[in-house]
């Protein structure tokens, strides 16, 4: 019975912890590491990804940047190039929307089809207007009277060319009616300030170091789209509008001078689909803990910036995986991740086995019901069983000693008593070897005393036998 018992607890032992090995080795789980493009080294991106590594730290995770993949390059690296390492990537709103519809080529519809198709979304992090400079006294009122105008529509890989692109072929801007130069404007606005050319296009946060320098250049001016904002936005989705308003950037000189409506998109944090599930929503919570401050790194409060408005769940370009919808709705981690991930970590257990628990832990917890409705009658038996087995012992010297007492009640001559006390002996000897618990200390005095009783009888019998002879 004993060895019963001591098997079953065994095996259920053995088939709880071969089980998640087993099913680790079938379905391996991710490393501790996750690669992020960042586009641009010191830029606004790789700041706010490298707030979220302390963060992914604490379950074991470790975050990499890449800031040299950009624009074109991270979505290359992220669904072309399936060897890139690269798991997350920041991208700008309107560089992916802006690769299908009839604006688009018929090459961008497929690869938007095919490749974009896997990627997903686990929030949009911040605001980046579109940014129209011209020169002070020549500042049109629509995109539509560009024609012939020299632009600088943004370098090619970046999300600013394939947005400026969209917008100027909806007006009918194009190569062959305009000068299209892939260019970014520098800081100082050399290109328009020297009439080199007519319009710039940019398209980044309000707290960039260029965006402000241009801003407060008095001899630029920013276009407002305030007669069609409502258009773009409904032609294009990603889009938004802000307001400008006179003075929000400088009161003396007062700048702007009038109220200007921006066109605005916000930048996106995507992932591959087939990044581990654990990874998503580490990755999501630590986007959602730690948004973009609301002020620049000389403390002034950010234009347009609007507390609890970033990260933003709804994205109008990407699908969001579940387990990421699940996070930016509670704000908070699975229970197993949050509870288990940082004392593991401590522990320094691999993340792999992180996320098998936090991925499978319901499952194992059913796995539990039956394990546990076999092992918990069986440690409710287990002490009365070896209780029993102890007493066993004892009894089976009992039964023999009970026995040789009758044999000596019916003894009838000499030899038969000097047998019996050679048995007797025997007994004596068993019992002085047995080894029992502490509990059952008297149980086994007790039978030595009726050993002893035995032997006092047994005497007796001898005795009288050497009398009468």
């Amino acid at each position: 019975m004993k060895r019963v018992i001591i098997f079953a607890l065994l095996a259920s032992a053995v088939m709880l912890l071969a089980w998640p090995v087993i099913a680790l080795l079938r379905d391996p789980q991710p490393a501790g590491r996750i690669v992020v493009a960042t586009g641009g080294a010191g830029g606004l991106y790789e700041e706010l990804a490298t707030t979220y590594k302390a963060e992914l730290a604490k379950f074991g995770v470790e975050l990499v940047t890449r800031s040299d993949l950009d624009g074109f390059y991270t979505l290359k690296a992220l669904v072309v190039d399936k060897d890139s390492g690269v798991g997350a990537g920041f991208v700008k709103g309107g560089f992916v929307g802006g690769q299908q519809g009839r604006m688009a080529t018929a090459e961008d519809n497929e690869w938007h089809r095919k490749d974009v198709a896997a990627l997903s979304s686990i929030g949009r992090v911040l605001i980046e207007p579109l940014w129209v400079f011209t020169r002070k006294g020549e500042t049109p009122a629509s995109l539509r009277e560009l024609t012939g105008k020299r632009i600088f529509i943004g370098t090619q890989p970046t999300g600013t060319r394939r947005l400026v692109g969209q917008m100027l072929l909806a007006n009918g801007i194009t190569p062959q009616n305009a000068t299209l130069i892939e260019k970014e404007l520098d800081e100082d606005g050399r290109a328009l300030t020297a009439n080199k050319i007519d319009v710039a296009f940019l398209l980044l946060p309000p707290e960039a170091a260029k965006v402000q320098k241009l801003l407060r250049n008095p001899d630029l001016r920013l276009m407002s789209f305030a007669g069609e904002w409502e258009a773009y936005t409904e032609r294009f989705p990603y889009l938004s509008k802000v307001v400008l308003h006179q003075g929000a950037v400088e009161f003396s000189p007062l700048t702007p001078d009038r109220e200007v409506t921006v066109l605005t998109t916000t930048a996106a944090l995507v992932v591959r689909r087939d990044l581990h599930p654990a990874l998503v929503e580490l990755l999501t919570y630590a986007a959602f803990r730690h948004p973009k401050p609301g002020f620049d790194k000389s403390g002034e409060p950010i234009l347009f910036y609007r507390n609890g408005e970033f990260p933003k769940a709804a994205d109008p370009e990407f699908d969001t995986p579940p387990e990421a919808r699940a996070v930016q709705t509670s704000k908070e981690l699975p229970v197993l991740m949050r509870a288990l991930g940082p004392p593991m970590t401590r522990a320094k257990l691999p993340f792999a086995l992180t996320a098998y628990v936090s991925e499978h832990g319901g499952q194992i917890l059913l796995a539990l019901i039956p394990l546990l409705s076999i092992a918990l009658p069986l440690m409710r038996i287990a002490p009365i069983a070896y209780n029993w087995t102890i007493r066993r012992r004892l009894l089976q010297w009992y039964r023999r000693l009970k026995s040789l007492e009758q044999s000596i009640a019916k003894a009838s001559s000499h030899t038969e008593l000097s047998d019996a006390r050679a048995s007797l002996d025997a007994i004596d000897t068993g019992v002085a070897l047995i080894r029992v618990p502490l509990a059952f200390s008297s149980q086994l005095y007790d039978l030595r005393m009726h050993v002893n009783l035995v032997r006092q009888r047994l005497s007796a019998r001898l005795g009288a036998e050497q009398t009468s002879t």
